[in-house]
Parts: structure tokens; sequence; C-alpha cells
């Protein structure tokens, strides 16, 4: 199933909520602005069962000055003027899914 472009693809757009669909390979980009930072809450919905338990989410802020684990079913509020999200490992597949929504 083809799927259109997702919110938050395009560099300099910028959406308050969106969903996350990305793999190991191509970072997704959340946020990017030259302004002052904001917060977004991250979450990883991946899904999970015994036999697949699912892909951790690597969320990069600021230009790998910084990353964060999230693990599946679990959310990260994070501060940055740049925000990219991609998989992590764990899941027999190489993609994540998930949501992203602006705090503040």
């Amino acid at each position: 199933m083809a799927r259109g472009p997702l919110p938050g693809d395009g560099v300099g757009i910028q959406v308050p909520v969106g969903r996350i669909a990305a793999d190991r390979v191509h970072w997704q980009t959340i946020f990017d602005t030259r302004d002052k930072p904001s917060i977004y809450r991250v979450h990883n919905g991946s899904a999970h069962n015994a036999a697949d338990p699912g892909n951790a989410m690597i969320v990069e802020v600021d230009s790998a000055k910084r990353t964060v684990k999230v693990n599946v079913g679990t959310s990260v509020d994070v501060m940055g003027k740049k925000i990219r999200v991609k998989a992590g490992t764990g899941g027999e597949t190489s993609r994540v899914e998930g949501w992203y929504v602006l705090v503040s």
C-alpha cells in the first residue's frame, strides 16, 4: 500500500502533530527551524508481540549533539531546533511507527 508524504517530511514545514513511519536508513524530520527551540512529545507505537518485540526509536536532537532511545510503547519529550527520528534495533522489521505532538 503506497503512502503519501508524511507531516514534517519537508524541511521548513512545521506541523504540530503527525505520525511517524521511519526506517533504519532514512531520518524523518519532525521539526527544523532557525528560530527558538520547541518541545515535542515523541511516541514509539511500533507493534510488538511475543514473536517480534518491536524496534526502539532513535531521536536525534540538534544534528546529533544528543540522541535519545525510545523503547516500544513509551514517549519522550525533547526540546531542540531540529528533531529527527529513525528506527533503531530490536524488531524483526527495519521500521518504526508512532506519533509526535507539539508540547510548546
